[in-house]
């Protein structure tokens, strides 16, 4: 252990954790996001008593609340105990409240992803209005192993393997305030232990108990079940691959800038973006990932938009023997090859796009999804005859095979309308069904395998109907999430 040993270093240990981390060199304001938990009120403990970094000024501290208004009254409990905690210090208090259906599933649990993606909303109203230099947060170890264990389930890349970064800049905010977290060196234990000895008590979120999370599931059993049946280093394991991961990963951009740079034309247009096939095919897929995502994010979409099905999409593309072929990556970006190059370029809008989203498994019987704006459930029931609600469709259980999955749109999606009698394109069924092009990618499909299952508010697909009452069904359900109570 750095610095002082026992409880009374750990002040010493968290200076020295952010020096050697640079987390909050130059910064003279730091908010800290704070729920009323055990996590975020040490960390705001330890930041009231950072002296700052070596040469520099003591920072000012304000204390953040936001209140999601949706556990009622012990919601309200908590932004008043954050309240006097704030005032305890000596702190400015600034707190936000959302509207109850801003993403509430049933239930009454918010998704883990829509509950982010408010949050960081949130924080970046702050950062601009209060001019925040940064904004830290109480992530610890064991939310990295969490963290890190839960995008294995859903198939992440590299990156998503590094787990959650110590430092990375604010969305919306210019570029001019960092995303902190200085507690990743600490487990949760640890951080329990300082709040006992000063005798500082904290809110409980009863929500992190329910099993109906996954990451809670993950908390609670799974990773108590690998640590003493599989591997009791298990943690140290995880730690240790988000180590090597955000290594390479730091390594594959290193490379992609340099490929990008030797790949790139210099006649480009405002809004354009053309690469050199040959340059660009002479390095591994790893690195023309990166390299693509970099395109992406100099264009404009929001970060997280660039997906498995994007790279693929531009992989074709790229290695297509046509004169010309090109693709809708969606958020009104599109890449075309004309000859030796292809050309990304982001078309105007005439209303703004949502980026695409990874795609998500629908598990019949499972808890429900969430995809971009939309929650989807699939449920096994007795069939309850034509449905007359668009987003509500019965389908045959044996028809879809090993399981379901929600994406977007692809280039070549092809449906099979009920009661058409045959298959046509995607993107001509929806200009059919009155579906405006800029609203096309917020779609969600219900997909099995390769063939798509239902249009969400349009329409479900021939091949997975149910042909008779004694069919076993599975009830699809689809809501925007805005619109959940």
């Amino acid at each position: 252990m750095k610095g002082n040993s026992g409880v009374d270093g750990y002040p010493e240990r968290f200076a020295l954790d952010c020096e050697e981390g640079k987390l909050l060199d130059g910064a003279e304001r730091i908010l800290v996001a704070c729920s009323g938990g055990p996590d975020s009120i040490a960390l705001a403990l330890l930041l009231a008593a950072y002296p700052g970094p070596p040469g520099g000024s003591r920072p000012e501290i304000l204390i953040g609340h936001l209140n999601h208004s949706i556990r009622g009254e012990d919601a309200d409990l908590d932004e008043s105990f954050v309240r006097e905690f704030a005032a305890e210090l000596g702190c400015r208090f600034i707190n936000a409240r959302l509207s109850p259906a801003t993403g509430e599933e049933p239930g009454g649990l918010l998704s883990e992803g829509r509950a982010r993606q408010l949050r960081y909303g949130v924080f970046a109203d702050w950062a601009r209005e209060l001019r925040l230099d940064c904004i830290a947060t109480g992530h610890h170890r064991d939310d990295q192993h969490e963290t890190i264990l839960l995008r294995l389930c859903r198939g992440t890349g590299i990156a998503g393997l590094a787990g959650i970064p110590p430092v990375r800049t604010l969305e919306n905010t210019g570029g001019r305030t960092r995303l902190v977290r200085p507690l990743l060196g600490w487990s949760r234990a640890e951080l329990l232990d300082y709040l006992a000895s000063r005798e500082q008590g904290f809110r409980t979120d009863q929500t992190n108990t329910s099993l109906d999370i996954p990451r809670n599931r993950v908390r609670h059993e799974v990773l108590p079940l690998l640590e003493e049946h599989v591997h009791p280093g298990v943690r140290s394991s995880l730690s240790h691959l988000a180590g090597q991961a955000a290594d390479l990963q730091e390594d594959l951009e290193s490379l992609a800038g340099g490929a990008l740079h030797a790949a790139r034309l210099a006649d480009e247009r405002a809004g354009r973006i053309s690469l050199a096939c040959a340059e660009l095919s002479a390095w591994p897929p790893g690195v023309r990932r990166e390299v693509y995502a970099a395109v992406a994010r100099e264009l404009g979409p929001a970060e997280g938009f660039f997906t498995r099905r994007q790279f693929d999409s531009i992989e074709g593309v790229l290695g297509s023997l046509q004169g010309r072929a090109g693709a809708d990556l969606g958020g009104g970006l599109r890449v075309e090859r004309a000859g030796e190059h292809i050309e990304f370029s982001l078309a105007p809008l005439d209303e703004p796009q949502a980026p695409p989203v990874e795609d998500v498994l629908l598990q019949v019987d499972g808890e429900p999804v969430t995809w971009g704006g939309w929650s989807l459930s699939a449920r096994r029931e007795a069939w309850g005859g034509p449905c007359s609600d668009p987003f509500e469709e019965w389908v045959d259980e044996y028809s879809i095979g090993d399981g379901l999955l929600v994406r977007g749109r692809l280039p070549g999606d092809r449906v099979w309308p009920l009661g058409a009698p045959g298959s046509k394109k995607l993107k001509e069924f929806l200009r059919e069904s009155g579906v405006s092009s800029p609203g096309r990618d917020g779609i969600p499909l219900v997909v099995s395998g390769e063939k798509i299952v239902w249009v969400v508010g349009q329409r479900l697909c021939q091949p997975f109907s149910i042909s008779s009452a004694e069919s076993r069904a599975v009830r699809l359900q689809a809501q925007r999430i805005e619109e959940t109570a």
